[in-house]
């Protein structure tokens, strides 16, 4: 099968863990997210909340918070988590809270349509699912 670009539909989306500096987050109740800010002119997309530190792989007994800043965003995309968990595509219920998906399609039309090589990300939260093709991420504990 074919997809837009003429080109075979052979991807097979790997999805990694982002090891953060409390380690790998896991389970719905690991990222609360408490504010957006998209800057549109700069392409930058910060978000800010906590993390419950008893869900990551480097456990402690407290609640974190975080800043993650991405930068250099072609394509955003916020979905209610339980709307995400009914729909087909099976990157919303696999992996852990935060991860990065490598050999998409998502990828593959950014690098076609405008000649980048960006990073696509997503990020479940409490209440909500973020994808994200960006060229960069940091985050801030």
């Amino acid at each position: 099968m074919e997809n837009n670009l003429g080109l075979e539909n052979t991807w097979m989306p790997h999805i990694k863990a982002i090891q953060t500096p409390l380690g790998e987050l896991h389970g719905r109740d690991a990222v609360y997210l408490d504010q957006v800010h998209m800057n549109y002119a700069k392409k930058e997309l910060v978000l800010k909340g906590e993390i419950n530190g008893g869900l990551a792989s480097e456990a402690v007994d407290d609640f974190v918070p975080y800043e993650l800043i991405f930068t250099g965003i072609y394509y955003f995309n916020m979905i209610k988590l339980d709307v995400a968990l009914d729909m087909p595509e099976q990157k919303y219920t696999q992996g852990s809270s935060f991860d990065e998906l490598t050999d998409t399609p998502l990828l593959a039309t950014i690098a076609s349509a405008r000649g980048k090589n960006l990073k696509h990300f997503l990020l479940k939260t409490y209440d909500d699912v973020l994808e994200i093709a960006c060229r960069d991420y940091k985050m801030i504990i």
